[in-house]
């Protein structure tokens, strides 16, 4: 990875600590893979998209970066499982607002153009049930090499 992906992908998790709910759930987001504690969360790039410019005389470049944001947490009963998915729904309103307010994450010769959020999911239980890990796509729009 070079400097510039590692500072947009610090940027993000600096934006996303500033939410109180990820805070309770865990100290520092973990860069692409979970520890195998419970309560812990790590934000893994998916892919960077090329988008089109506004105007053909636009210098510089568009992109998506994806993300997708994993939580790994107790899932012994019902009861927990919709409390993470809650948690989740309540993070994508997070994103949802800031997104409105246009609050982003600050990078450095670059500009988050918008922020938006998919597929708040169980993505993969233990065999036995008890622990699971939970995923939230990010997404990024950002303009830069202007």
């Amino acid at each position: 990875m070079d400097d510039t992906e590692k500072s947009i992908d610090t940027s993000i998790k600096k934006w996303l600590s500033e939410n109180e709910k990820i805070n309770e759930i865990a100290e520092v987001i973990h860069s692409e893979e979970l520890p195998d504690n419970t309560n812990e969360l790590a934000l893994q790039r998916t892919g960077v998209e090329r988008l089109p410019l506004k105007y053909i005389t636009d210098i510089g470049w568009y992109r998506q970066y994806q993300y997708a944001l994993l939580l790994k947490s107790n899932s012994e009963d019902d009861k927990q499982r919709l409390t993470n998915l809650d948690w989740l729904d309540e993070l994508s309103d997070w994103i949802d607002a800031q997104n409105k307010n246009k609050n982003y994450p600050i990078l450095q010769e670059k500009q988050v153009k918008e922020v938006s959020c998919a597929n708040a999911i169980t993505y993969e239980t233990t065999e036995d049930g008890s622990i699971s890990t939970y995923y939230l796509q990010l997404y990024f729009n950002i303009r830069g090499g202007i």
